[in-house]
């Protein structure tokens, strides 16, 4: 799994909300999404998600002359990833979001997208994946009917550095440190035993 903060946006138009007195953008209070029709958007992968509260709701309604509603959430989720990890940690990860139409299909209108995102680096905390970019995101057809989705994938890459550091070489070391017990007297078994039993105990704590 892979949590994931983000600035979700839809736009659409609706002809009944178009308008002529004022040729301006209007920016509408968050609460009028409750009362205007939105796509039924959905994530296929989610596990959990919420949209942001603090202070207000974080949604955004941005009305234009011709009916073209565009609509913002900031929204933080929980998706499945199936990773592979026979290769760890010199594996390379592809997880996906999918996006995706509950109700509408493809014979209606399609989603379009239109991606702002940008290749990142966070190496801030040894627990998260310490390289990783977005290499792409195309559209694709579900296999159970002809619904519209869009899928966003990007590649997971890990930070071997890391691992040389905090695995290879100290499991290295602990390693050679076991080999002392071969020049301990064999009368002196209280220390062979502790040191075999601490050379044990630290590569089950690595």
């Amino acid at each position: 799994d892979y949590t994931l903060t983000m600035y979700f946006q839809q736009a659409w138009r609706d002809k009944r909300l178009s308008y002529s007195e004022i040729p301006l953008n209007l920016t509408l209070d968050n609460r009028v999404a409750d009362q205007l029709w939105v796509p039924d958007t959905y994530f296929l992968n989610d596990k959990k998600s919420f949209v942001h509260g603090v202070t207000v709701k974080n949604r955004m309604i941005r009305l234009h002359p011709d009916g073209t509603v565009l609509y913002g959430l900031r929204i933080t989720t929980t998706a499945a990833c199936m990773m592979d990890l026979r290769r760890y940690p010199l594996d390379e990860q592809n997880c996906t979001l999918e996006i995706e139409s509950f109700v509408m299909r493809m014979t209606e209108p399609k989603y379009n997208h239109q991606w702002a995102g940008k290749c990142a680096d966070t190496s801030d905390s040894p627990e998260s994946i310490s390289s990783y970019c977005i290499f792409g995101i195309f559209l694709d057809q579900t296999s159970t009917g002809s619904y519209p989705r869009l899928s966003l994938s990007f590649k997971l890459k890990r930070n071997i550095g890391y691992f040389i550091l905090q695995t290879y070489m100290p499991s290295i070391l602990i390693t050679i440190l076991s080999w002392v017990s071969f020049w301990i007297n064999y009368d002196a078994s209280a220390a062979r035993v502790a040191l075999g039993i601490t050379t044990v105990l630290t590569m089950t704590t690595i």
